[in-house]
């Protein structure tokens, strides 16, 4: 029986809010917008959170009321406008965690060279994955559901990891126009779901699908000014190898059986000698008794 002061260990504390998924895509697109002077293609956003990026658009939608934030599906690249930035120089923005407040990871380097820092903090980009994971929104699953045709059941993380490779092995060609065959080349999923995803993405304008100047074959053009560094995509993808041998190909670790013990080397036992082939005995055949008759005695 749950009483009055268990609901009040349950509460937080005044003036502090509980973090859900919702509110951290919130908080990112609103951070995203200071720096994007108003404009946040929802592939922007997408990158920063361990979503899916369907899962970003319905919950960017709740944000978006058509005054202050207006969802802009008509441009080559989906994503949201905010009026007021977009007339006027936009503050500094602050450079702590916007939803905690707390200090954000700091700039990484690869190669010796500083990449861009990532907006959530570990601590609640961590929780946005374990939230998701564990209850995530049924409204949203619902309405992905007609987004996958033929998947009776539709498994968001998968599609989250799909969709985070593909910018991540896309992004770092540093080509304006890729096919699906050179993702292929460096990922270990089938070329045909890769292909699957990518069209799907170009459907809803999270990329842009068009032709190769040769027209020869179809590519497909990520929205400008995009940037996925490797250590972003290990934070998300934390199946991935360390020291970069490889991407994980979708083997649960459960499944794998591991030796509780060292297994016991016992030598090999001497081969034991084959069986000599019995001979086989044939019976002797018998004399032929050959008589050579004379002259007279054939004649007669």
């Amino acid at each position: 029986m749950v009483t009055r002061v268990d609901r009040a260990r349950a509460r937080p504390p005044l003036g502090v809010t509980l973090l859900t998924v919702p509110l951290a895509v919130e908080k990112v697109l609103f951070r995203l917008a200071l720096t994007q002077q108003g404009v946040v293609p929802i592939a922007r956003a997408f990158l920063e959170l361990p979503l899916s990026l369907e899962e970003v658009e319905e919950y960017a939608d709740k944000v978006a009321d058509g005054h202050t934030v207006v969802k802009n599906e008509w441009e080559e690249f989906l994503s949201y406008e905010f009026p007021e930035l977009m007339r006027q120089a936009p503050p500094i923005p602050p450079d702590d965690c916007p939803v905690c407040f707390g200090d954000p990871p700091s700039v990484p380097t690869e190669g010796g060279v500083e990449v861009r820092k990532a907006i959530l903090c570990e601590t609640c980009f961590r929780k946005v994955r374990r939230l998701n994971e564990a209850q995530p929104d049924p409204g949203v699953v619902g309405k992905l559901k007609h987004f996958f045709k033929g998947e009776e059941e539709v498994d968001l993380k998968r599609v989250a990891k799909t969709e985070h490779e593909i910018f991540y092995l896309g992004l770092r060609l540093g080509i304006e126009q890729f096919t699906h065959t050179s993702i292929a080349s460096q990922s270990r999923m089938p070329s045909a779901a890769l292909k699957e995803r990518l069209d799907r993405m170009a459907a809803r304008r999270y990329i842009h699908v068009g032709l190769l100047p040769s027209g020869d074959a179809v590519a497909y053009k990520f929205p400008p000014d995009l940037s996925y560094p490797k250590t972003h995509f290990r934070r998300f993808d934390e199946n991935a190898v360390k020291g970069g041998k490889g991407l994980d190909i979708g083997v649960d670790p459960d499944d794998l059986v591991r030796p509780t013990s060292s297994p016991v080397i016992r030598p090999m036992a001497a081969p034991r000698p084959s069986p000599l082939a019995r001979p086989v005995i044939r019976p002797k055949k018998p004399k032929l008794d050959i008589k050579i008759k004379g002259r007279r005695t054939r004649d007669s």
